[in-house]
């Protein structure tokens, strides 16, 4: 699952300890609070709320009361955990609202086992939508995720790489109808990757504010990959970047939409206001992952950053890019170092990569039955499809596990 973001409230700081420690420990990312007032400010921010003993006039059940009267949270689980097995108290929280109902004294893994299904559960009914059917019942659709971002906080990592096969695939189930807009301003190579020479790009656009607003005048913007991608181009030159400002790109990716069924978006690895605007309104993120260290102190620092600054961890997919040829660090490493479970390896290749580059024709185009080809044809659908939790495999198809070697390695200095 990708990193799950849970909020404690307990004034008991052994329990809160206890707690946070366990889930930390497989990878979810803790908030903890003693505050009732402070976790209801904090409580729609993270995908699971965890309630424990309150000392003060409100109860947990108090707590759980209000979390489920305020219409921002009501799609956020709550697990309540009881002082004791008494049935009329583990009632009194499932009265309250609460999902779960959790007796002390607990186990670690029944605490893990718990999260881990109603995260699962909620993560299901949020990617779907109801429809009304022709005779008035309304059912459920799977929500189909639109927009994704690739970014990296490291340059060099495989994002335009990434970005660029999986809008190819794309667009080979629906020609003219995926675009990729190349957000990597100062020296974006997506045109480069599809050996498309640059004849307008986005500092053009953003001066005609006009097809900025209008669908099909935007389209009039991009060009056409022989696939049936279109692309939008960054700026030639890295002083046209600047003339691209943060509204521009807030306007682009609403209009976009309306002319375009999915939009990949190429989003380097500059995090200024232009690319937050992009990562608060994708449905998905793509963040590419190196097994090394000064790369998985970047993620690490981007993913503590995106947890104050809102929820975007919370649809982001975390793909191990395998560069060497031997392997340094295990997936359950770069996890433990990052805190978070990687969905996906891509396979390394001594030749394929740099052909793909060279010739401008992407992998999933020009070695379609090679691994990597297939793999990133698995992630483009992954993204896409808005799988569940469990879909989320390392590159051998088994849920990935977790070791503890790398516990604290990323704090050294």
């Amino acid at each position: 699952m990708p990193a799950s973001t849970i909020l404690v409230l307990s004034s008991d700081t052994a329990s809160a300890e206890r707690i946070a420690g366990v889930l930390s420990g497989v990878g979810y990312t803790v908030t903890r609070v003693a505050d009732p007032d402070e976790a209801l400010a904090k409580a729609a921010e993270n995908q699971l709320v965890i309630l424990d003993v309150i000392e003060g006039d409100r109860t947990a059940a108090d707590v759980c009361r209000q979390i489920r009267g305020t219409a921002s949270m009501s799609s956020v689980p709550v697990l309540c955990v009881a002082r004791t097995d008494e049935v009329d108290e583990r009632i009194g929280f499932l009265e309250a609202g609460a999902d779960d109902v959790m007796a002390r004294p607990f186990d670690g893994r029944e605490l893990e086992a718990r999260v881990e299904a109603l995260l699962l559960r909620f993560q299901r009914s949020r990617d779907l939508n109801p429809v009304v059917a022709a005779d008035g019942a309304v059912m459920l659709a799977p929500r189909r995720r639109r927009t994704a971002a690739v970014f990296s906080p490291k340059g060099g990592v495989g994002t335009t790489t990434i970005a660029t096969n999986i809008a190819m695939v794309q667009a080979q189930a629906k020609p003219d109808q995926v675009a990729i807009v190349d957000l990597d301003l100062q020296f974006g190579q997506v045109s480069t990757h599809l050996n498309l020479e640059v004849k307008q790009s986005l500092a053009e656009l953003v001066r005609d504010d006009a097809a900025l607003r209008e669908p099909e005048l935007l389209r009039t913007y991009s060009m056409r990959h022989d696939s049936g991608l279109h692309v939008f181009s960054a700026p030639p030159t890295p002083e046209l970047a600047e003339v691209i400002h943060p509204p521009h790109v807030e306007t682009l990716l609403e209009t976009i939409l309306g002319s375009y069924e999915t939009v990949v978006v190429d989003a380097g690895s500059v995090l200024d206001d232009r690319t937050m605007a992009v990562l608060e309104r994708a449905d998905a993120i793509v963040v590419p992952v190196v097994p090394e260290i000064a790369a998985l102190k970047a993620v690490r620092s981007m993913i503590d950053y995106l947890n104050e600054a809102g929820s975007a961890v919370a649809k982001t997919t975390f793909v191990l890019n395998l560069p060497f040829a031997r392997e340094i660090l295990r997936a359950r490493d770069v996890e433990t170092a990052l805190g978070t479970k990687v969905a996906l390896e891509v396979p390394y290749d001594p030749f394929l990569y740099l052909k793909a580059v060279n010739e401008g024709v992407p992998v999933v185009l020009g070695a379609l039955r090679s691994a990597p080809a297939q793999r990133l044809t698995k992630l483009s659908e992954l993204v896409f499809a808005g799988l569940a939790p469990e879909a989320m495999l390392d590159g051998t198809g088994r849920r990935a596990r977790r070791s503890r070697r790398l516990s604290g390695l990323l704090r050294r200095s």
